[in-house]
């Protein structure tokens, strides 16, 4: 099965909603069911080292089965360990963790899993130490390499889910983005425009005011509209402006190299922002803009350069296999050193490090 262009927008479209206050998390995970046979999908954490888990956000499930995985099933998941290794934001399927003969044999299966599904698809949103922080759906049939598929759609998803994850945590809930400044996205190199009545510029993120001061690909004319170069991507802009409801909300184009993501606002929803934007521009250069100042982690934190690089490489969302293998070291090195990072730094968590490094906040307690 194929995952149409229509389908992977429209998926793309409920997570920015997140973002800006249109959509819920409930949203997307219904969409993201509506393609999946079968399917069922949780957001939910597991702790492989306390054998624990549970759902914070799901589907297609029922109420009893959610409270039987929390009290009971999390602490035989066969799954569990190897989640903990798992590279972040890459999708992947049930057998790449276990073979699915040998999954059949399992109470989790046969007791379980089975009433919703013969295997299933999966995504590491967060970890540390052992604890992640995933999204999973079930699927009713399918051989490996079918259901790829719709792994692959989670990999596809995932720059975008990383913004949705990292806005969500750090802002503790959906806040507009004039409340936020724009901090999170500068952070992950994503400039963001908010473009009101005749293409006015109501707001813009520091990336977005260094994109339209470059004048690369959008600048600022005489009359404070955002002027894109490109003359279709400044015809899309131009026609959800003007309300034409059979277009599409969200369309991407690429302008000299830059992504340009645009998101036409509800009108419902204009209260969350200043002055009423309509069209929100997401502006992705090739290369973030945003860089962590070694000096910086050096002074503040005492981190050693092998500690540097690989708190850059955790940032980034590389697995400690993929660490141990780019540095020639053992995974207990690896391990040892990033044990070493959380303590230098009081970080509990991987979003932790980001605010840390990025902001320079004082750590909290995730989930």
């Amino acid at each position: 099965m194929a995952v149409t262009e229509q389908t992977y927008d429209g998926l793309v479209d409920a997570i920015y909603g997140l973002i800006f206050g249109e959509a819920t998390w409930e949203v997307f995970l219904d969409r993201l069911n509506a393609i999946i046979p079968g399917g069922k999908t949780t957001l939910f954490y597991h702790d492989a080292a306390r054998s624990e888990g549970a759902s914070h956000i799901d589907r297609g499930f029922d109420e009893k089965w959610v409270e039987a995985y929390a009290s009971h099933f999390a602490s035989i998941n066969p799954w569990g360990e190897a989640m903990a290794d798992m590279p972040l934001w890459k999708g992947f399927v049930a057998e790449d963790m276990l073979p699915r003969a040998d999954f059949r044999k399992t109470e989790f299966y046969n007791d379980f899993w089975r009433e919703c599904g013969e295997t299933g698809i999966g995504m590491t949103l967060l970890k540390n130490e052992g604890r992640v922080f995933n999204i999973s759906s079930s699927i009713a049939i399918g051989e490996p390499e079918d259901n790829r598929v719709f792994a692959n759609l989670l990999t596809r998803l995932a720059p975008h889910l990383h913004r949705a994850v990292v806005y969500f945590d750090s802002a503790m809930g959906p806040k507009p983005i004039s409340e936020m400044d724009g901090r999170l996205f500068d952070a992950i190199g994503v400039g963001v425009l908010m473009v009101g009545r005749g293409g006015k510029l109501v707001s813009a993120t520091d990336l977005g005011t260094q994109a339209l001061e470059s004048g690369r690909c959008l600048r600022l004319g005489f009359q404070g509209n955002v002027e894109i170069s490109d003359p279709d991507a400044r015809s899309r802009l131009n026609r959800m402006l003007a309300d034409r409801e059979e277009d599409e909300r969200q369309q991407v184009v690429t302008v000299d190299g830059t992504k340009l993501t645009l998101i036409k606002l509800r009108k419902a929803r204009a209260s969350y922002f200043f002055d009423a934007p309509e069209v929100a521009i997401i502006i992705e250069t090739p290369t973030p803009t945003v860089q962590v100042g070694d000096f910086v982690l050096r002074e503040r934190f005492g981190l050693t350069k092998a500690e540097i690089r690989i708190l850059h490489g955790l940032i980034q969302g590389t697995s400690i296999n993929e660490l141990a293998i780019n540095a020639n070291r053992s995974r207990e090195t690896i391990r040892s050193q990033v044990k070493s990072i959380y303590a230098k730094t009081g970080a509990k968590s991987q979003v932790e490090l980001f605010r840390l490094v990025y902001f320079r906040e004082q750590p909290r307690s995730f989930l």
